[in-house]
């Protein structure tokens, strides 16, 4: 995943002054294991970064990359921060500590870092490095050019994209750099050394550098300069002679500087060492003649072709120049500097060459600048026009998701208000059959009694068991029936058929029992909520000495006072009990339905289908009580 530089990427540790900086990273995954590897740490909006100093957050990416955050306040707002650099470079000033701290104090020096803010440099575009007297200047930021000539500067290093014009670079024979590369949640510094005409070479380690006693970065490409100046200090160069060089020139030793300046092609030291040999012509004669005036000849030979490239060079920049190429000119002007290095001396129509070859290459670099940043924008506005979109589709997703489980929420409470409602439908089936089989009735109340039978039934639906639905059927075709002889009626009416055996009454339950009552109906509630069923031998364990021993009679009595309360549209608690015990169900609940005038199926499958039903509805009924 790419850099995202319109988020914070960078905090320092622990403190808002503090000068320890990290990186987040970018990947959800790893910033997973960055959170792990730091809990504990706190993370700011440091001071040496030109933050606001508060403290900052990570914030995971899913669109985004994964950044840092302010903290909101109260009132849920971000506070004010002027921060200026966000990316990941926005440290890189603060990480030169970490990178050259110990490789210093090894070298026997004690480093001083002061991280230089002005209203000409903001924080972070100066680094000064102190050791022992001596400074090593660290130029980090390309707007804040460096005072080459000032007397405070000490040795100057450059930062990425800060640059230095050609005239400085070759006076000053090199000019050392650093940059920053990313390793993980960290900025290793890498050093190197530019040279005229070259470009900078990067190819050593920090362990192969030092700082020498005058507080100078050496490289191994400076060392290497450094030398090559000694060399040519050391060496004799005779002089042309004039009229007042009282001391004779060597003619062996001219002729050898001669050839070994032409073997080297050093165009300057071979010009002027022919100069000097050619007045000394006058003053020799036989064999040193001879190779004298040999060596004048390889010098002419080798001016003679300089002189041609030099004019070839100069010719194909000057028409690259008027024609405008400027890829032709980007490569022909390093070939022209580097030859000339070594004869500095151009002529006028050179220097011009030379100049307008610059200012194509300026305004081709500054045209180029304008084409990127205007890329960048572009890129940009993509960017964000494609991360609003997305923002936007997860926002129209999310509210879809949110639509359908309202949606699905709403049939789930329906479909739950129609089961309870078609429970309750079949409790008043039962209670009704109930009635018309127990009570004596004249024909219009058993007539009304049957319309709100079929009513209920109606509702009740699927929920009738085929026994429930065949009494219904029943019902209705007694009421449709013509009516007969009071005494037959009496004969044939359903309150007229075999009563169930008759069982103590529970309203005169007997003292000791009653706290056994409240005992269960509390435990059978207690199973409703729970939604499970239970047995009487499971009541006896968790209940202990509150539900004594009882006889199966009084174990009725009990659960018959136990539902006395419930309301006729409501299923019974004891219904738990005979779903737990089947046993129990089909041997004494009828019993208990007979005594609270409820209809009780001879057919035991018929039974357990209402007990089922029973079940379900206390479960719903008592769900939330």
């Amino acid at each position: 995943m790419g850099v995202d530089t319109r988020q914070i990427q960078t905090a320092v540790l622990a403190d808002p002054e503090s000068d320890d900086p990290v990186v987040c990273p970018t990947d959800a995954d790893e910033l997973d294991e960055f959170r792990e590897e730091f809990a504990g740490t706190t993370f700011w909006c440091g001071i040496l970064l030109g933050g606001c100093g508060g403290q900052l957050l990570t914030r995971r990416g899913n669109v985004r990359v994964s950044h840092f955050a302010h903290f909101p306040d109260l009132d849920g707002l971000l506070p004010a921060c002027g921060r200026r650099s966000r990316g990941v470079a926005s440290a890189d000033h603060l990480y030169v500590r970490a990178a050259t701290q110990t490789w210093l104090r090894r070298q026997g020096h004690t480093p001083r870092y002061r991280y230089i803010d002005r209203d000409d440099a903001p924080v972070g575009s100066l680094v000064e490095i102190e050791l022992d007297g001596r400074t090593l200047l660290l130029h980090m930021d390309p707007a804040t050019p460096p005072d080459w000539d000032s007397a405070q500067a000490g040795d100057i290093i450059l930062g990425p994209g800060v640059q230095v014009d050609y005239r400085t670079l070759v006076r000053r024979g090199y000019v050392n750099r650093i940059r920053f590369v990313s390793e993980g949640n960290q900025r290793v510094m890498m050093l190197g050394t530019e040279l005229p005409h070259v470009g900078t070479d990067w190819d050593f380690e920090l362990a192969d550098c030092t700082v020498d006693e005058h507080g100078r970065l050496i490289t191994p490409v400076v060392a290497r300069v450094e030398a090559a100046r000694a060399v040519a200090e050391r060496a004799p160069v005779p002089r042309p002679r004039s009229e007042k060089t009282e001391e004779p020139v060597q003619i062996g030793a001219l002729t050898r500087l001669i050839n070994n300046a032409v073997q080297k092609k050093e165009t300057a030291a071979v010009r002027e060492l022919r100069d000097t040999a050619q007045l000394q012509v006058p003053r020799c004669e036989g064999q040193a003649l001879e190779h004298l005036q040999h060596a004048i000849e390889h010098a002419n030979d080798l001016l003679n072709e300089q002189a041609r490239v030099r004019r070839r060079l100069f010719a194909g920049l000057d028409e690259a120049v008027r024609h405008g190429h400027v890829y032709k000119v980007t490569t022909l002007t390093p070939q022209v500097r580097k030859f000339i290095l070594g004869d500095t001396v151009t002529t006028p129509q050179e220097a011009g060459i030379l100049q307008a070859a610059d200012t194509l290459l300026r305004e081709a670099r500054q045209q180029a600048a304008q084409e990127r940043r205007a890329a960048d924008e572009r890129r940009a506005a993509a960017a964000r026009e494609w991360d609003e979109r997305r923002a936007a589709e997860a926002e129209e997703r999310r509210r879809r998701r949110a639509a359908q489980a309202q949606e699905q929420q709403a049939q789930l409470v329906t479909q739950a208000q129609e089961r309870k409602a078609r429970n309750r439908a079949r409790g008043q089936v039962q209670s009704i059959t109930g009635r018309l089989r127990r009570e004596k009735l004249s024909a219009q109340q058993q007539k009304h009694l049957v319309e709100e039978l079929v009513l209920a039934a109606k509702e009740a639906g699927d929920h009738l068991s085929e026994a429930e639905q065949h009494k219904v059927n029943e019902w209705v075709e007694r009421i449709a029936a013509p009516v007969e002889e009071p005494g037959t009626a009496e004969k044939t009416s359903p309150a007229a058929q075999r009563q169930p055996e008759a069982i103590t009454d529970p309203a005169k339950l007997p003292d000791r029992l009653v706290p056994a009552a409240a005992a269960v109906r509390g435990a059978l509630k207690k199973a409703a909520r729970e939604r499970t069923t239970t047995s009487w031998s499971r009541l006896e364990h968790q209940l202990g000495s509150a539900l004594p021993s009882l006889t199966s009679s009084e174990r009725v009595q009990v659960l018959v006072q136990v539902d006395r309360s419930t309301a006729g549209d409501e299923p019974l608690l004891s219904s738990l009990l005979a779903a737990g015990d089947p046993h129990f169900a089909y041997q004494y609940y009828r019993h208990v339905l007979t005594a609270l005038s409820l209809d009780a199926p001879d057919d035991d499958e018929d039974l357990r289908n209402v007990v089922e039903a029973d079940t379900e509805q206390v479960f719903t009924e008592w769900r939330f009580r």
